[in-house]
């Protein structure tokens, strides 16, 4: 029996065409091998599905050139814009972006409309924040809370986003608005394992480059079958500024026995703590220093600083780089996102934990890239 319409449909900006495909594809040989019925089936991905133009006068006007009535629609936003000739990381831009694409596919009848935005600007703005000398509070907004709100107010009632910054994420998702974020962690510490450790015979450290994200650090020494080695903490003059950079060893561990440190952190903006931290570890005795980061910022001259450092770093694809650079290596996410949006669109319970055990998730991928 043919169904009447195809129920899902996969709409993308011109930056994240590539994800949005990947995804699609890693969705359907996932849904093939799991034999769970999508209702209405997917419709085949077409980038030429979504045009954005920018007028003149810089005002965005998206339109959707497929039916989208009754249908429940995936939309792909990236964090970045055009700058000219030159692509670069904005997080303004993108939002309203967002905003006016999900208006339009609301506008067209859509059922359900459901923003895919790997990183999700903002998410460091999750409370007021204090004056170093006093401790009183500043007068600032919480940014985190006022983005979510108006992505709901545009009209999408489905988030996917990957490794939010704090983990109390899920309170500030409106009431009404479903709210799903995977992590990349077992993308990451997989590709770390094939890459540097593929005959298994390394000894691994795990630290992490300030106090708040030693919970990550330590479950991701987990999936490495890795040694919690340090946390580190940094001493800020002002925003964006690193002073020192203390690092207090795990009690019973000793640096000489490890061969690789793997620095895992959640963000590589101006990649500051994260080169401060290398410097702190190679004066340890190790010789091998990765920095790992799920979201690539990379602002304010980030990547000259890391290569001028000699810092091998891994990221994911969660906001594209357009150039290739030495020395830095990206993971996809693909897969993390298509089986999110399958037990989504399915409706199978919680998610899988294909895309949370590092030892199913390489079997996963093997499966899927056959």
């Amino acid at each position: 029996m043919v169904e009447p319409f195809q129920k899902v449909v996969f709409l993308a900006d011109e930056f994240s065409q590539e994800l949005a495909k990947d995804t699609y594809t890693a969705l359907t040989k996932y849904n093939e091998q799991k034999g769970r019925r999508i209702p209405g089936g997917i419709k085949p991905y077409h980038p030429e599905d979504l045009k954005v133009t920018e007028q003149k006068n810089f005002e965005l006007t998206p339109e959707v050139l497929t039916t989208v009535r009754g249908r429940h629609v995936y939309v792909f936003v990236s964090s970045i814009i055009k700058d000219g000739t030159n692509i670069k990381y904005d997080p303004n831009v993108p939002i309203m972006r967002a905003a006016f694409i999900s208006d339009a596919c609301r506008e067209a009848g859509a059922d359900r409309i459901n923003l895919v935005m790997p990183h999700l600007p903002y998410l460091r703005q999750d409370r007021r924040t204090n004056y170093k000398t006093t401790g009183a509070e500043r007068r600032e907004p919480i940014s985190a809370r006022v983005v979510l709100d108006m992505l709901q107010i545009a009209g999408y009632s489905g988030l996917v986003t990957i490794d939010p910054h704090f983990q109390q994420f899920r309170g500030f998702v409106p009431r009404g608005m479903y709210g799903e974020a995977p992590t990349a962690r077992v993308a990451l510490t997989s590709y770390i394992q094939r890459k540097f450790n593929s005959e298994g015979n390394k000894r691994i450290g795990v630290v992490s480059p300030d106090f708040g994200g030693g919970e990550r650090a330590e479950i991701a020494a987990k999936d490495m079958n890795a040694t919690f080695l340090a946390l580190s903490r940094k001493r800020r003059s002002k925003a964006g500024a690193i002073g020192d950079m203390t690092v207090y060893l795990e009690e019973g561990t000793n640096p000489n026995e490890i061969d690789i440190a793997v620095i895992y952190d959640d963000l590589a903006d101006s990649c500051g703590t994260m080169v401060k931290c290398a410097e702190a570890i190679s004066k340890l005795g190790i010789k091998k220093i990765i920095g790992v980061a799920t979201h690539p910022v990379f602002s304010d001259g980030a990547i000259q600083k890391v290569q001028q450092a000699g810092l091998e770093m891994v990221v994911s694809n969660t906001i594209p780089l357009i150039c290739k650079y030495d020395k830095i290596h990206v993971v996809d996410i693909s897969t993390i996102l298509g089986v999110t949006i399958h037990c989504i669109a399915t409706g199978h319970g919680s998610l899988s934990n294909d895309i949370f055990d590092p030892r199913r998730y390489a079997n996963l991928e093997r499966r899927l890239s056959t």
